[in-house]
């Protein structure tokens, strides 16, 4: 038990150098514009978003880089999505109010309709975003000039989550958790592997030619996590992907409320591991190095063991990981709720899998993954 312990500490130390290499490297993006401006269109699926759409739309008008179109297709929405949007546009040539076509047998409703967008836009870059997204002024404008700089054909961002109910601040955080605690990130960029890959549907900007050589959102048609696909398309293609810091640019209030984290995370958890033996691995790595240590410390104190020194060194190592990212990302409140947000992940990993194949529902649809 002793050298069990000793490993763990030791693990979870390089865990501390790799979080502090992930943020040096997993940048911020200058707030410099490019140096050309080449068309983009802003693509905007929206379903029932009445509550939404406007502060979306009104954020996007408001940015310092202006040569865009924005495509925004009311999904077979039942509420006054279209009217808001229609309203806007009479005040604002940029805007392009489509209407979506039903959907079709075998695809999800949002890379439906990113696809009919995609089909109907005219711009040298396809920027999607989702309607609860809210963007900063400098944020198009910033990821141009790092898809310039790196010559990156994909750039993914992920935004500041938003946060309002008990179970939103306990699970929305793990997002950049995850991501800057068991990734290296510069391999995101450097490897071409698939494997190291990391992307949010909720900012995806394409290259247009690369988007269609990976056949677009119909290449990912049943997909629940297009970002993430789309991305590792784009890397086994040959191609290269960006990841930057969208904290101070861009933020969403993903869910509301618990059933609704529950629900949209169990959608796709499982499909964004990929894998029976990656779940495993997370499960063992999320475990042994975070959650353990505390359950260790408990019977270290019961039994009076030597090594429940060594527990408190690993717990101080896991608020360590999560102080240094709450500096970096917000949701400092959150910090003490890390036990329990380990125990959240691993369960609403495996309930992803125990719902593979089940009938899903979201926005007013269901569908059965074919």
């Amino acid at each position: 038990m002793l050298y069990y312990q000793i490993g763990i500490m030791l693990s979870l130390v390089a865990f501390v150098g790799l979080v502090l290499r992930n943020l040096r490297v997993y940048c911020k993006p200058s707030s410099q514009m490019p140096q050309e401006s080449p068309f983009i269109s802003i693509c905007i699926p929206a379903r029932n978003e009445e509550a939404n759409i406007e502060q979306c739309v009104q954020s996007i008008l408001a940015q310092v880089y202006t040569n865009f179109e924005l495509l925004v297709m009311y999904d077979c929405s039942e509420d006054a999505t279209a009217d808001i949007v229609r309203a806007l546009a009479a005040r604002d040539g940029r805007i392009r109010l489509l209407k979506g076509r039903p959907i079709e047998l075998g695809w999800a409703g949002k890379c439906h309709a990113c696809s009919q967008l995609a089909g109907l836009a005219q711009g040298e870059y396809l920027l999607f975003m989702d309607a609860d997204t809210r963007a900063e002024p400098a944020l198009v404008g910033s990821a141009m000039a790092l898809i310039e700089q790196t010559k990156a054909d994909m750039v993914s961002a992920f935004p500041y989550q938003v946060t309002g109910t008990f179970w939103e601040r306990v699970v929305l955080p793990m997002l950049q958790f995850l991501i800057t605690t068991l990734l290296p990130i510069h391999l995101v960029w450097e490897s071409p592997s698939p494997a190291f890959c990391a992307a949010c549907g909720q900012f995806e900007l394409f290259r247009r030619e690369w988007y269609e050589r990976i056949g677009g959102h119909a290449g990912v048609r049943a997909s629940f996590h297009d970002g993430l696909l789309l991305a590792r398309k784009v890397k086994a293609s040959g191609g290269t992907l960006r990841l930057f810091d969208a904290t101070e640019l861009l933020r969403c209030r993903m869910y509301e409320g618990g059933r609704a984290v529950w629900n949209g995370f169990t959608r796709n958890a499982y499909e964004g591991l990929g894998s029976f033996g990656v779940l495993l691995g997370m499960t063992w790595a999320l475990g042994s190095l975070f959650l353990a240590p505390y359950i260790f410390f408990m019977l270290g104190l019961w039994t009076h063991s030597g090594w429940t020194v060594l527990c408190v060194v690993q717990i101080l190592l896991t608020l360590a990981i999560r102080v240094i990212q709450a500096r970096r990302f917000g949701h400092t409140a959150t910090i003490p709720l890390l036990p329990l947000a380990i125990a959240a992940l691993i369960v609403i990993q495996w309930g992803s899998l125990f719902r593979k194949g089940q009938l899903q529902s979201w926005k007013g649809r269901s569908y059965r993954p074919l």
